[in-house]
């Protein structure tokens, strides 16, 4: 599974006889890490296949291609970026639960969770 970061999110499909577009595409975040899904045809054409900001609307299943030079790699502690705090809402069981597991394995809520995201995911390993 690999990951790129978003460095480019302007216009790149001019229609002959149509204004050209100036405005950012809305489906992609400058700064935003995205999913690549690995497509060797579309990489063979300079291009990249990434689940973007139009995920879960019809036809987005498979992802969108975009030019693999909008895109760099994102890698652990390679791109240079600062820890970002996340706040998650949760329903009155569901924090219950997890405190009381946190509890149980002597450990903060935090903790609990940065571990089970690591086991989970596919992460690649801090460099």
């Amino acid at each position: 599974m690999s990951y790129v970061l978003c460095v480019n999110n302007a216009p790149y499909i001019h229609i002959a006889g149509e204004p050209e577009q100036t405005e950012p595409l809305l489906s992609l975040t400058v700064g935003k890490v995205y999913k690549a899904l690995p497509d060797p045809l579309a990489e063979r054409h300079g291009d990249i296949r990434v689940i973007d900001e139009s995920y879960g609307e019809a036809g987005s299943e498979g992802g969108y291609l975009y030019p693999a030079d909008y895109f760099q790699p994102f890698v652990p502690n390679g791109n240079q970026r600062m820890t970002a705090a996340i706040t998650v809402h949760l329903d009155e069981f569901t924090r219950g639960v997890l405190n009381a597991e946190a509890v149980a394995a002597n450990m903060s809520v935090s903790r609990l969770i940065r571990e089970w995201i690591e086991e989970r995911l596919d992460l690649p390993s801090p460099v």
